[in-house]
């Protein structure tokens, strides 16, 4: 029954995080385009930034999720903690990281490459913990 509820936590946690990640991304969703193809407008463009920035935050969440079943009660804690905290300060960034372009029609390019180079520098960080060697005291888990 314990495990049961814990999993059933673990997974609500998850998931809110996740929609977490999505939401606090700041601009509005673009319509899909086919970015294989040359983009051919700012809009475009946009759309491209965005569906990249989705590929990454796919890439996030699995590294998150697995980390988070990785470790102890409390350490899951203060990961989901450092995680929303990491999510509103990527906004923060990137907002200030448009700020020279605001209102401009490449102003959601802009944005949604800074959330995208963000979130992959975060999951390099996550796989990190992930991937870490015996005697690696930073290691947050036992090592395999």
């Amino acid at each position: 029954m314990k495990t049961t509820l814990l999993k059933h936590l673990v997974a609500l946690g998850l998931a809110s995080h996740c929609a977490l990640a999505l939401s606090t991304a700041t601009g509005p969703k673009p319509a899909p385009v086919d970015c294989s193809k040359t983009p051919g407008t700012q809009s475009e463009l946009n759309a491209c930034a965005f569906q990249d920035f989705e590929q990454a935050t796919a890439a996030y969440s699995a590294a998150y999720k697995t980390l988070s079943q990785s470790v102890g009660n409390k350490q899951r804690q203060l990961l989901r903690q450092v995680q929303t905290e990491w999510i509103q300060y990527r906004v923060k960034a990137c907002e200030f990281e448009k700020n020279g372009v605001e209102g401009g029609s490449i102003a959601p390019m802009i944005n949604w490459q800074c959330q995208t180079r963000m979130t992959r520098e975060r999951t390099a960080e996550l796989q990190r913990f992930l991937d870490c060697q015996e005697g690696d005291l930073s290691c947050v888990r036992q090592p395999k």
